[in-house]
């Protein structure tokens, strides 16, 4: 062995100084033992310590030695390295002239020659003090699990010992691994879910898996590779190489779980391994101790990675492998609930042609059968295969997917293999128009695809014997997010949907209805009351009828949606505690995750900032909140001046009706994008993107979401001088708004109409307009909308008053606004705000003035420049944060009140200061030297 003078074989760091392995860890937990170690290597005279790593094959025992290796290194002890089943390491390490305290890592025992373990127990009977020795093994590949130095390895009474098990993963490592190596736009939730169950949250599996689904496209394409995901190779080996340790009955029964899936008992295991009572039970015990199969609850057991299914089955010859189909069959067959999706699976790859057909037909009028609604969508798929196509069967089964998949998550290929139902001649038209209703509602809802409205309308002609279903169809087209249809045809849908529920006079029809009016009249802020507002509802309950609770839940989802962007905040959170009901967690995950996303813009509004960035983020590929998620993160990045990241984020303009299907989303990020444009001067890119939006909205009609594009569009057409068209626009919205209301509009047409005194050089009126608009946020709860308005105010009071020092009380009044501004950008981290506030106040702050009231934005330094040497200045400090955002020199320049050549200077002594590779790096770069 090498050995230097602090350590022998030593891992090898990473550039950043990480020990190799250490990053692969997965997500950062605490250090295992970390108390237990540093008091046994505190110093030379610490009592000898034994620690007993162990875990199964990937389960990052490996890791876990880095990271001890990587630790004591830092508390200055030795640090060795021994892997005695390696090739060329036979030989132990000298340990005479190793200094103490010195920590010595000992890899695979498992695998160690005799002689190797010879030595680790002399070497452990003899441990001097300040020794710390580790030894990591695997439990299931010994003679005697809880004994990896052999029976009796005498060790001596001084010597410490602790054991640390290193087990499976919890789900929330499998979501970061994920997260971290696919990305939010790739990672959904479901995703992590379905490989943690997959990989039996095994580390080394979860990440050969993700590393294998790095090329796809997207959320959707993630999912359906992960469906598709063969064994990986290190999986696949080590199964094989535990499956050759085991006896024939062992492995007849680690192949019977293997063909059975989930969890089994053992008497299934038993019947379809072909073993009687006595040799089942004896083999069960086998393959529990190899740890191919665990035990998940008493009689339940299952393989440890479930994933390594095909690997154990692969290498069976095909009489053999149908054989144990046909067994799964049978013996699911007599399970007391027979799953007969299961069985006609089995039936199937049995070879059985007739049992498969008449296990679909009942699989078809199972009310169980889609508890897996994956396994649900690949019967469906066999069955369309046949010439003979059971159509009565797969039309139950697809009516079935259809109601399943609205309110929950719906499996991969859903909504494919729904499309090829609809175009069997054998359908009824009744059935036919439910599946393609349902199948409607999920493109629009969950996949957020305007052909779904397309779809809706048509089942509308397949359903006429049906009111319950026209209704459900017509409620869904009176929906007001929906991009698709302006209010007008909301309203007329509506006002059929109310026509077919009073003919039907079904109460749960006539509840929808109205329902839905309410919900167009919170869209709207309509000024009047409406009978359906969601004040007026009943609750959702378990009691009540599951069509009436999903008509109810559904309305105060949508309704807190409404209100979040219309400024009521306070009622938006109350609806969405309303809709929180026990009910909808269990019957309708759909709509519990789309209230989940409305959170995120309720934390938004209300300027919740901390920590919403990383939650958006980890929910952008979800179904159901990736719209809220992405709006979210625009306005986190445009505020923090990461503009890099806005550019990535920002759809393009024509794009916008297809990432954000719901209208308001469309409007607010619309509106992010003309901000953006107008602060980099892109003023036809500007113009371009504000006549869009405003086309939009004159065809949609509901006034109040124009509230999140009106002032930025106003902004645009002035940089373009377009005055008139401004003002004419100015002049719609309030027209707009005389009988629609909401507080985020009323604020907004302040603002525009602040922003058009300001470009006419009317200050003090266009301070009074802001200082309004301010005052709406504040009662809101808006804190952010607040402090932008705010900073008009002070901006335009200064401006109003640069030639009147002597009247300090209006200038006061402008210097507190902003002031509170910034203080307000500061403390949500919206720093691309704060600093432009800050130059706004470096620029106009009348002569002779008083600085106190800016606090720190002034910069004071009194007489002479302080020797910073290689510390950044706080001036290059805003300029360092403002370039790693992605700003230009000129962009910085006019957020900062200086010239593009200072800024240029500033840069160059920046990035020299920093050696920083770019100005991407700028914004990671120490403060000080």
């Amino acid at each position: 062995m090498s050995t230097d003078t602090r350590s022998a074989r030593q891992p090898a760091l990473h550039p950043g100084g990480t020990v190799a392995g250490a990053d692969r860890s997965g997500p950062s937990d605490p250090l295992p033992a970390a108390t237990f170690l540093r008091a046994s290597l505190a110093d030379a005279r610490s009592r000898p310590a034994l620690v007993l790593l162990e875990g199964g094959a990937g389960s990052g025992k490996s890791e876990v030695a880095a990271r001890w290796i990587q630790a004591a290194t830092d508390w200055n002890a030795c640090t060795l390295l021994y892997t005695p089943a390696a090739a060329g390491s036979s030989t132990p390490p000298d340990m005479t002239a190793v200094e103490t305290p010195a920590l010595l890592v000992v890899e695979d025992v498992h695998r160690a020659p005799e002689e190797a373990i010879r030595w680790l127990r002399a070497w452990l009977r003899e441990a001097r003090p300040g020794f710390v020795t580790v030894i990591s093994y695997r439990p299931a590949e010994l003679e005697q699990p809880a004994c990896p130095l052999g029976l009796d390895p005498e060790l001596p009474p001084p010597l410490r010992i602790r054991r640390e098990r290193v087990g499976a993963w919890e789900r929330h490592r499998t979501r970061a691994l994920a997260l971290e190596i696919l990305g939010p736009e790739r990672a959904s939730e479901r995703l992590s879910h379905r490989l943690h169950q997959l990989a039996g949250g095994n580390p080394q599996t979860v990440r050969d898996v993700l590393e294998s689904l790095e090329e796809a496209a997207d959320a959707t394409a993630a999912l359906q590779e992960l469906e598709k995901a063969e064994p990986p190779v290190r999986l696949t080996q080590h199964i094989t190489g535990r499956l050759t340790t085991l006896g024939s009955d062992a492995s007849a029964l680690v192949r019977a779980a293997a063909v059975l899936g989930d969890t089994s008992r053992e008497r299934d295991l038993r019947r379809v391994a072909g073993l009687g009572r006595t040799a089942g039970s004896a083999a069960l015990v086998q393959a529990l101790r190899s740890g191919l199969l665990e035990e998940r609850a008493p009689d339940r057991y299952g393989l440890a990675i479930p994933l390594a299914a095909s690997a154990l089955l692969a290498d069976l010859p095909g009489p053999i492998r149908c054989s144990l189909h046909r067994r799964a069959a049978d013996a699911l067959t007599r399970s007391g609930e027979v799953p007969w999706v299961a069985v006609a699976r089995h039936q199937r790859l049995g070879g059985r042609e007739g049992k498969w057909l008449r296990a679909a037909e009942q699989a078809a009028d199972d009310p169980n059968a889609l508890a897996d609604p994956g396994a649900a969508v690949d019967l469906l798929r066999s069955l369309l295969c046949r010439p003979d196509l059971p159509a009565r069967a797969a039309g139950r089964l697809a009516l079935g997917l259809t109601r399943n998949a609205l309110l929950t998550l719906p499996s991969i290929g859903t909504v494919d293999v729904l499309g090829q139902i609809l175009v069997l001649p054998q359908l009824p038209d009744e059935v036919r128009g439910e599946i393609r209703l349902e199948r409607g509602l999920v493109i629009s809802s969950q996949l957020s695809r305007s052909e779904g409205k397309t779809e809706i309308e048509r089942a509308l002609t397949e359903l006429q014997s049906r009111p319950d279903l026209r209704v459900r169809a017509l409620t869904a087209l009176a929906n007001p997010l929906s991009a698709v249809h302006e209010l007008d045809a909301n309203i007329h849908w509506w006002k059929r949907a109310q026509a077919t529920a009073e003919a039907s006079g079904d109460p749960t029809d006539l509840l929808a209805a109205r329902a839905v009016r309410g919900t167009i009249a919170v869209a709207c802020g309509e000024r009047h009351s409406i009978p359906g507002l969601p004040a007026n509802l009943p609750d959702p309950h378990g009691g009540l009828d599951p069509r009436r609770n999903e008509y109810l839940t559904r309305a105060l989802s949508n309704a807190a949606c409404c209100a979040v962007f219309n400024g009521d905040l306070q009622q938006a959170a109350t609806l969405l505690r309303r809709s929180a009901t026990p009910w909808a967690a269990a019957a309708a995950p759909f709509i519990t995750e789309c209230d989940r996303g409305t959170k995120l813009l309720l934390r938004l509004e209300r300027g919740q900032w901390s920590g919403l960035g990383g939650e958006s983020r980890a929910l952008l590929s979800g179904v159901g909140t990736r719209a809220d998620a992405r709006l979210v993160l625009l306005q986190l990045a445009l505020a923090q001046g990461a503009w890099e990241d806005c550019v990535t984020l920002q759809p393009n303009p024509h794009d916008l009706p297809q990432v954000f299907s719901q209208f308001p989303y469309e409007v607010s990020a619309a509106g992010i994008h003309i901000r953006m444009a107008v602060a980099r001067q892109k003023t036809a890119d500007a113009e371009a993107s504000a006549e869009r939006i405003w086309h939009r909205l004159r065809a949609k009609g509901v006034w109040v979401w124009a509230a999140h594009a009106a002032p930025w569009a106003v902004s645009a057409w002035l940089l373009a001088a377009r005055e008139d068209t401004a003002r004419a626009a100015v002049a719609e919205l309030a027209s707009g708004l005389r009988t629609h209301h909401s507080r985020t509009a009323g604020a907004a047409l302040l603002r525009c109409r602040a922003l058009l005194a300001e470009h006419g050089e009317q200050h003090a009126q266009a301070q009074q307009l802001f200082e309004r608009a301010a005052l709406v946020h504040e009662r809101s709860g808006a804190p952010y909308r607040r402090a932008l308005d705010l900073e008009g105010a002070g901006r335009c009071g200064l401006t109003a008053r640069m030639h009147e020092a002597d009247d300090r009380g209006p200038v006061d009044d402008a210097l507190r606004n902003l002031e509170e501004a910034i203080r307000v950008f500061e403390s949500l981290g919206a720093s691309w705000d704060a600093l432009r506030a800050r130059g706004t106040l470096r620029g106009l702050i009348p002569p002779g003035h008083s600085r106190a009231f800016a606090g720190e934005a002034t910069d004071v330094r009194g007489r002479g420049r302080p020797p910073y040497g290689n510390s950044l200045s706080p001036r290059e400090q805003e300029v360092a944060a403002l370039a790693a955002g992605g700003m230009t020199n000129r962009e910085i320049a006019r957020a900062l009140h200086l010239s593009p050549r200072t800024v240029e200077q500033h840069v160059y002594r920046i990035m020299r200061k920093t050696q920083a590779v770019s100005r991407r790096h700028l914004g990671t770069s120490p403060k000080n030297s």
